[in-house]
């Protein structure tokens, strides 16, 4: 069942209730034929939906903290919502033209702004990302700085990645795949219809210079279900885990580093529900005793998550047996390097992520150790969880968990050369199916909303979905 709140499962039914989504055979402006289309115009002869969907964009838009000086909505379809959300906000919109005045002051783009104006690009639906790059593209032009865009429905055919390679972030309100799942629950369209749509998206995909492709793709990692690569997982917490992240609809790994036992169990029992794991490093908290070791045991029995300590044990296995100890009662799992060799692996009392690559500025792993690392979790399925790793064309063993750290809501680097990305990037490009979020949520001002809003951002809820039918809405072609 959708993650999405009963007032956005509503709108959608409404949207199909008043022919604004419709099912057939449609040309597309790509070129080719669709069974579904969005025909979001209609909406202006239904202002109660027209003006429910405003403020869920305008909320959208608030929850993102994204605080531009001017909206354009892209011509012509979103010009209506452009308009609302403008209304409502008060933030002063901009009407981009599909061709210039031929008279008068011969304008393309009309309204009031300045160069250096910050510009929110508000779209209907977003197949390619085309149409969005040519108001982009304009505005630009005009000295504007335009690099987010608001989304109403994402038919998740490689428009956000297209986007993204131009420098504009895409958030969606809704995807396909969403949307479909809604309807099906409501039953206003069938199973078959939801399967024959998701077949299709599936198998038309947009490459980043535009050009629409038809392509069979083999069912790997990326493309099956959480609960059929549980099937396929050797480890007993690796079945545990995709089962999980499939239940929850979740794919986010907490990473609370705080220093003292207070500061982590208030920290977990305020985002523990959001988590599908919650990432620890023990040995930083100053006073760690087995009262703390309960605590975290309980909460992750009520909530419902999986504890692991980030401990990246190295050394070599007699070693490491005794340094098991001090997690031997509480962790579920522990990191570790696989620079001592595969030999220490079956010597370890808990399933293990392998430390594939790490997402520090610098550091000295090459492709090679990171191949050789993920060679001994698969030789080793049974006691490996899955792999830290930043690059999922590395991993291809569907019975193995990527774990995707150093993301936040923003990319950089801090002062200490810790790199971060963008969740979207984290889960679309790099192909994590765990993503490791610490500061962005665990330093905010209140943690557990942090971590609900970072969970409603445009990737994740991709993630979320395709964690019951793992991408199979949106094959990414790089």
């Amino acid at each position: 069942m959708s993650h999405l709140s009963f007032e956005m499962r509503d709108i959608c039914g409404q949207l199909y209730d008043i022919g604004a989504l419709k099912f057939g055979d449609f040309k597309m402006k790509v070129g080719l034929n669709s069974p579904v289309y969005f025909d979001l115009r209609v909406m202006v002869s239904y202002p109660e939906v027209m003006d429910t969907l405003s403020s869920m964009v305008w909320k959208f838009v608030e929850n993102l903290n994204i605080k531009p000086n001017v909206i354009c909505g892209v011509p012509y379809t979103a010009l209506p919502i452009s308009t609302l959300v403008s209304v409502k906000s008060g933030i002063p919109m901009l009407i981009r033209r599909k061709e210039p005045k031929k008279y008068g002051t011969m304008k393309l783009i009309e309204g009031t702004y300045s160069e250096g104006d910050t510009c929110l690009i508000i779209e209907d639906v977003v197949t390619s990302g085309g149409s969005i790059l040519e108001t982009v593209k304009d505005l630009r032009h005009d000295g504007m700085v335009v690099n987010e865009a608001i989304v109403i429905v994402d038919r998740e055919q490689g428009g956000i990645i297209n986007l993204n390679k131009e420098g504009i972030k895409m958030h969606g309100l809704f995807c396909l795949s969403e949307v479909l799942e809604v309807l099906c629950s409501l039953g206003k369209i069938e199973s078959e219809t939801v399967e024959k749509v998701l077949d299709y998206i599936r198998i038309n995909q947009i490459f980043p210079d535009g050009e629409m492709m038809t392509i069979e793709f083999p069912r790997g990692r990326l493309e099956q279900r959480y609960s059929e690569r549980s099937l396929i997982a050797g480890c007993t917490l690796a079945k545990k885990l995709f089962i999980l992240m499939e239940k929850k609809q979740s794919n986010l790994c907490i990473a609370v580093d705080a220093s003292n036992s207070r500061d982590l169990i208030r920290l977990v029992e305020e985002t523990g529900e959001q988590a599908a794991v919650i990432k620890t490093h023990y040995d930083g908290i100053v006073d760690w005793n087995e009262n703390t070791e309960r605590q975290l045991v309980t909460l992750s029995k009520r909530l419902n998550f999986i504890i692991l300590e980030d401990r990246k044990f190295s050394d070599i296995g007699n070693t490491v047996r005794l340094q098991m100890q001090g997690v031997r009662k509480w962790a579920d799992a522990v990191t570790m390097h696989s620079i001592a060799g595969p030999g220490f692996i079956p010597v370890s009392s808990k399933p293990v992520f392998l430390v594939a690559q790490l997402s520090s500025a610098g550091n000295l792993i090459t492709s090679e150790y990171t191949r050789a690392t993920i060679e001994f979790g698969e030789n080793y399925a049974q006691n490996v969880v899955g792999v830290v790793c930043q690059d999922g064309d590395f991993l291809k063993f569907p019975g193995l968990i990527q774990l995707t750290p150093g993301v936040s809501v923003d990319k950089g680097v801090d002062a200490i050369d810790q790199q971060y990305t963008t969740p979207e990037e984290a889960v679309l490009v790099k192909g994590g199916d765990l993503i490791v979020i610490g500061r962005a949520i665990t330093t905010s001002f209140n943690p557990k909303l942090k971590s609900e809003d970072i969970l409603a951002v445009a990737a994740l809820k991709r993630a979320l979905i395709t964690a019951k039918r793992r991408v199979r809405g949106h094959i990414l072609i790089m």
